[in-house]
Formats: structure tokens, C-alpha cells, sequence
């Protein structure tokens, strides 16, 4: 089973980029991030064409997250469904899609498109809500599911983790994405029981990188960052292939600044 994730920032300008993406690697669940539309005006015709099933949470400004699935889902949840203090968090329901799937063998998946807000600048009020989102998303994966729940939430958490995961950890300290206390809400979030897939897989390798800057000619120089993650809970684990980043797209003509994440697993 081949799953990826794509902040592609704009449905409407690079829906040729996603149905080229889907034909060209056969993907059977793709998670997308800054669809930039409202619910009700994402272009899904053709995807359906395709064979997928869509569904998509967007609103009036930046945000918006999809799942395109070959499977059709048994459930749909939409931001932090059941928890209290949602209205805290206006804009969740823009950032957080996730459909319940049964596969041949398994009763109960769970597959999760999220866009974590950005947070910039650094200590503004943003900032705050960002870690605080982090915090709250936790909180609604314990209220709803435990670490033996089969859980796949993959997409651009806008925090690279580690410094490996960033081009230059000197020059970029405590920039956006890359401050200690985003790092830290991210690992506290992974506690819930969730693995990021690719260090499990290459812990050690440098440059994997997932965005890069339009300007400065960053993506020639590979000066990016890792971004855009696929986390999973214990029990897939060993259902993993192979994870590893699609740079193609990220040269085509009027890219996105993301590549895809693609995974691969034994389901």
C-alpha cells in the first residue's frame, strides 16, 4: 500500500500537479495540505475519475487539508471532534481531515491529513496558538484512540524536529520551525505512541529535506528543511517498507515549495 503526503499551497493552481502525481506513482492514499478552497470548491472531478474517494475540510483563507483514498472511508472526523474548548481553535476543522478504513486484513485504520499552523513570527500570539495546537492535538489522540489504535497521520507539521532536519542548525537557530520550544511540543506530541517514519528508517542521514524557499535559488542548493512528516503508532511498524522523500515535483513548472512524502507499507 502506497500512501504520501503533499502540501501542494493551492489546489486551484496545481490540481495538474496531483492528478500527473496520482497516475505517475499509483498512490493509494494521498494526504494534501493548503488546499487554499473552500470545503465545497475543491476541483474533485477528476480525481474521482481516477478512482478516489474525496474528502476535504477547507475554509476562506490559507489552510485546508484532503484525503484522495482509493478506499472508501467508514468514518470522517473533522478537527478536534468531541473535545471541549474546540472553539478555542477556530480554524481546526481547516487543518485536521481524518477517515476510518477497513483494509482485508484490518478492521480499523485510521489516516489523518493535518496542517499545523506556522506560527510566525517567533513569540507572537500565532506562535503561542501553534505550540498550544500541538499540545490540544495530543490531548484529542488520547480522548479518542490509544497507542495500540492503528494510526497513520501524516502532513506538514511545520517543525523540523531534529538538526539534521534543517540545511544550516547554526544559521536557522530559533527561527520559525526551528525553535526549542517548537521542537520540544513535537517530541511531546510524538509521546502519545506516535514513530516519525523516516528516522526510524535513516536516523542518521543528513539533507532530507521536504521544503524549500522560493527565493535564494534553496532548492538547487538543497538548503530546506523537513517539514512534512508520517507518523505512525507501534503497530505498524513493522508493516513498514520504505519511506522516503519525491523531490520531482518540487522542479516541475510552478511548484509547490513542499515535495511529496511517500510511503510504502505491507497492508
Amino acid at each position: 500500500m502506497l500512501i504520501g503526503t503533499w502540501n501542494i499551497n493551492s489546489i486551484k493552481m496545481r490540481k495538474d500537479h496531483v492528478e500527473r502525481f496520482l497516475q505517475d506513482k499509483s498512490i493509494d492514499l494521498l494526504a494534501l495540505q493548503e488546499t487554499k478552497v473552500k470545503t465545497e470548491e475543491f476541483p474533485g472531478f477528476n480525481f474521482k475519475k481516477l478512482g478516489y474517494e474525496i474528502y476535504h475540510q477547507g475554509g476562506k483563507g490559507r489552510n485546508g487539508v484532503a484525503i484522495l483514498s482509493r478506499i472508501k472511508a467508514e468514518r470522517i472526523i473533522k478537527g478536534f471532534e468531541g473535545l471541549e474548548e474546540e472553539e478555542n481553535f477556530p480554524d481546526v476543522k481547516e487543518r485536521i481531515v481524518g477517515i476510518k478504513i477497513n483494509l482485508e486484513n484490518i478492521d480499523e485504520l485510521w489516516v489523518f491529513s493535518v496542517y499545523i499552523p506556522n506560527g510566525n513570527p517567533v513569540n507572537s500570539e500565532y506562535y503561542f496558538y501553534k505550540l498550544q495546537f500541538l499540545w490540544k492535538f495530543r490531548e484529542f489522540l488520547e480522548k479518542n484512540f490509544t497507542k495500540e489504535s492503528l494510526l497513520i497521520i501524516m502532513g506538514d507539521f511545520n517543525v523540523a524536529p531534529e538538526e539534521i532536519d534543517v540545511y544550516e542548525p547554526e544559521i536557522l537557530k530559533e527561527s520559525i520551525c526551528f525553535t526549542e520550544r517548537e521542537r520540544k511540543s513535537f517530541f511531546a506530541f510524538l509521546e502519545f505512541g506516535l514513530i516519525d517514519t523516516l528516522r526510524m528508517k535513516y536516523p542518521n542521514k543528513k539533507g532530507i529535506f521536504t521544503w524549500w524557499d522560493y527565493q535564494f535559488s534553496a532548492f538547487k542548493k538543497n538548503q530546506g528543511m523537513r517539514l512534512d512528516h508520517i507518523l505512525i503508532t507501534n503497530p505498524l511498524k513493522e508493516k513498514l517498507k520504505n519511506i522516503w522523500v519525491e523531490k520531482g515535483p518540487r522542479g516541475w513548472e510552478k511548484p509547490s515549495d513542499h515535495a511529496p512524502v511517500l510511503a510504502e507499507f505491507d497492508l
